[in-house]
């Protein structure tokens, strides 16, 4: 009972964040709609941002859809569980292809360097979508008699062959492909600033492309790191919460 509650509390505050980030960004964002409208074309980095936004939204809302709905049986559990992450990994696909054209941009559209990203993308999208749902079986959590059944995924249930399922020593690799991906491509990137800063000084642009990088980097990291751990413990409750 005490970790479903603390399993929900993390998610309400995680929902909460989300949405008053929403709904304080809704001005820029309509800004942006309307001078992709003024230049008639909509420019991929208008794309990339619409497709984190969005698909974000909806990993948001389908991985609490199946923890607070009320009325999962074992075979619709079986039916929803692949939807959550499937959703995660697109949400990090998306992720990644903006640090990588980030990455490539900055450096000139140099072509080796585009070469390289494109094989660490294809390599570490490989290895995400397989550690999601490699020996994942769903299971309906009876938490207690007086609150509902949910969804979640079994991380002890005995497969038929009689082997048994452990799927978070696999799961928790996800997270740590993508943070090897994201310090790659924010050495690269950093390397390439400060190696061609003509004037010897770093400009006050490069400066804060430089300290965006490192910010957005800091905090991806730290919702990985946190995520790592739940998939470390071994409490199956928090680790449906990762």
């Amino acid at each position: 009972m005490d970790t479903v509650s603390t399993e929900r509390y993390l998610r309400v505050a995680s929902l909460s964040i989300a949405l008053y980030d929403y709904i304080i960004t809704l001005p820029a964002e309509w800004r942006l709609y309307l001078s992709q409208y003024r230049d008639s074309r909509l420019s991929h980095v208008c794309i990339l941002f619409i497709l984190i936004r969005y698909v974000s939204v909806m990993v948001m809302v389908i991985s609490n859809y199946g923890v607070f709905a009320t009325s999962f049986t074992q075979e619709s559990c079986q039916r929803y569980h692949d939807v959550s992450p499937t959703f995660k990994v697109l949400q990090t696909m998306v992720s990644h292809a903006i640090l990588g054209v980030r990455t490539f941009t900055i450096t000139h559209r140099n072509r080796r360097i585009g070469i390289v990203l494109f094989i660490s993308f294809v390599v570490a999208t490989g290895l995400e979508w397989f550690t999601n749902f490699y020996d994942r079986p769903a299971v309906v959590w009876d938490v207690s008699y007086s609150i509902p059944s949910y969804c979640a995924i079994d991380l002890t249930a005995t497969l038929v062959t009689g082997k048994v399922s452990n799927p978070d020593d696999t799961a928790w690799i996800y997270y740590v492909v993508v943070m090897v991906y994201d310090l790659g491509t924010l050495v690269v990137s950093t390397v390439y600033l400060v190696r061609h800063n003509v004037n010897g000084r770093l400009s006050r642009l490069i400066k804060t492309m430089i300290y965006d990088g490192l910010g957005y980097f800091v905090a991806l990291t730290a919702v990985n790191i946190f995520n790592v751990v739940l998939y470390r413990t071994s409490d199956e409750g928090l680790q449906s919460s990762g």
